[in-house]
């Protein structure tokens, strides 16, 4: 474990890479998909059989700009990143002898190969720590929990300028204390950028993009906290959109620290 000046502490155990502060913060960051590539393990794990494999390339650095941002305006935020292969492991989804909370990704488990269990449970005993740890200084409806993920193609629904951010509620059931989804919407179409706001019914019968996997619905369902999925365009994750990324990850920073310093 390394700690910075500023008090934050790094660490890297089990596939989970941890960056926390000394005292509890009202924000969980997580970032299930952008880790490592499947050949990185080839011939050493058994694959998944069904579901995505491919990562959420380059949420990280959002992920990072958006607590170091934070941190400047002296509001902390706990971050886990998970690094095992998506292809082996699928953070965002339950373990096989678990229920499905996601009707999306129906049939679909975290992994095939059992050896892999527990850098599964880490990250997730990791989110539960910070959570948990969160929630012994702050009152529930203080806390918010996001999982932060990326896209790379317009659902139909989008308008012709297309969305620059997804937000996935399952449809406001994972917003248990006021209206934090919609406060943010309206901040960060003051910034100038095109978000996806669900309703309390989708939009198209099949159901909305990106409605809220199952960590965020197993986040608001066990702990009883605000739960807000955010899926970030491939426009502000590319090398030729670094300044925009940096940009969406200030932008992002102001919101937090404005409500969950």
């Amino acid at each position: 474990m390394i700690t910075l000046q500023s008090g934050l502490t790094i660490s890297n155990h089990n596939f989970s890479i941890v960056l926390s502060h000394p005292s509890p913060s009202r924000v969980i960051l997580a970032v299930p998909h952008d880790g490592l590539i499947s050949n990185d393990f080839s011939g050493m794990f058994q694959a998944r059989t069904s579901g995505l494999k491919g990562r959420d390339t380059h949420v990280w650095p959002v992920a990072n700009d958006i607590v170091q941002k934070a941190l400047q305006l002296g509001t902390r935020i706990d971050t886990v990143r998970f690094l095992m292969a998506r292809a082996y492991v699928d953070a965002n989804r339950e373990m096989p002898d678990e229920s499905n909370l996601d009707p999306d990704t129906c049939g679909q488990t975290a992994l095939d190969d059992l050896l892999l269990s527990s850098v599964y449970q880490s990250y997730h005993s990791e989110l539960c720590r910070l959570v948990e740890r969160s929630m012994q200084t702050f009152d529930v409806e203080q806390i918010l929990f996001i999982d932060l993920h990326g896209f790379g193609r317009q659902p139909k629904i989008a308008p012709p300028e297309g969305y620059d951010l997804i937000l996935g509620t399952a449809n406001r059931t994972t917003i248990y204390h006021g209206e934090v989804d919609r406060t943010f919407v309206r901040f960060m179409e003051e910034c100038g950028y095109s978000v996806f706001l669900p309703g309390e019914q989708p939009i198209v019968p099949k159901g909305d993009p990106f409605s809220a996997g199952h960590t965020t619905r197993w986040y608001a369902k066990r702990y009883g906290i605000n739960a807000i999925q955010i899926e970030i365009f491939s426009t502000f994750r590319r090398r030729e959109g670094q300044a925009q990324g940096e940009k969406l990850a200030t932008d992002i920073a102001k919101f937090l620290s404005k409500h969950y310093r």
